[in-house]
């Protein structure tokens, strides 16, 4: 079992990467690692996520209740909860605001995974936009519900990206494909209309792969 203070600087390291990458400015998103079974540590509310300090993680519950710090713990922190206490399998969850996946959902578009191999194979089918859900309010756990367990990484309409994972890279990771995947669409309709993989030839992947 990782210590706290080593799963921090995980969390440190990652929002430094997002910062860095543009998935985030200022004291956007929110990051948590669960730790045990029954608690999570979460980035605080209202803290520069790429000037990240360990007092600006909080230990808390699963109910949300602050076990220790001194801070508030991120105003997302209802959606967090729901992905633990839906998703077994997942131990990290990533909120961030990627710009381009962000702004494709502005008029609904979602983001296809069927024009490149690594992205299909990432994702499977399209990356689901969850609906506008008002931030920091119970709307938001209900939004994201009807694509939990299944999906991974998902798009908060007018709001941003979620993404899931069995440790903090994984789920980063996920951030940083459909992030790419969304640029090189959004690419490829300068160039025309995209043509897709057929469906042949996502069936002879899925087969290579598994």
């Amino acid at each position: 079992m990782l210590s706290t203070k080593s799963l921090k600087k995980d969390i440190m390291k990652v929002c430094d990467l997002m910062y860095k990458k543009g998935y985030i400015c200022a004291t956007d998103g929110n990051v948590s690692i669960r730790f045990q079974k029954h608690e999570m540590l979460i980035t605080a509310s209202g803290t520069h996520k790429g000037l990240l300090e360990e007092d600006d993680i909080i230990l808390t519950d699963l109910e949300g209740n602050v076990i220790s710090g001194q801070k508030k713990p991120s105003s997302e922190i209802m959606m967090h909860l729901e992905v633990y206490k839906t998703c077994e399998d997942v131990n990290a969850v990533i909120h961030a605001h990627p710009p381009i996946c962000t702004a494709m959902s502005f008029s609904q578009q979602a983001i296809p995974t069927n024009y490149m191999p690594e992205a299909y194979l990432t994702f499977g089918g399209e990356i689901p936009i969850a609906r506008y859900a008002t931030p920091s309010t119970r709307e938001v756990p209900e939004a994201i519900s009807n694509f939990l367990p299944e999906h991974k990484a998902m798009v908060l309409a007018h709001h941003g990206s979620l993404t899931m994972g069995s440790n903090i890279w994984e789920a980063f990771y996920r951030l940083e494909k459909m992030e790419n995947v969304a640029y090189v669409f959004l690419l490829a309709r300068q160039f025309g209309k995209p043509e897709p993989l057929s469906e042949e030839k996502l069936k002879l992947l899925e087969q290579l792969c598994h």
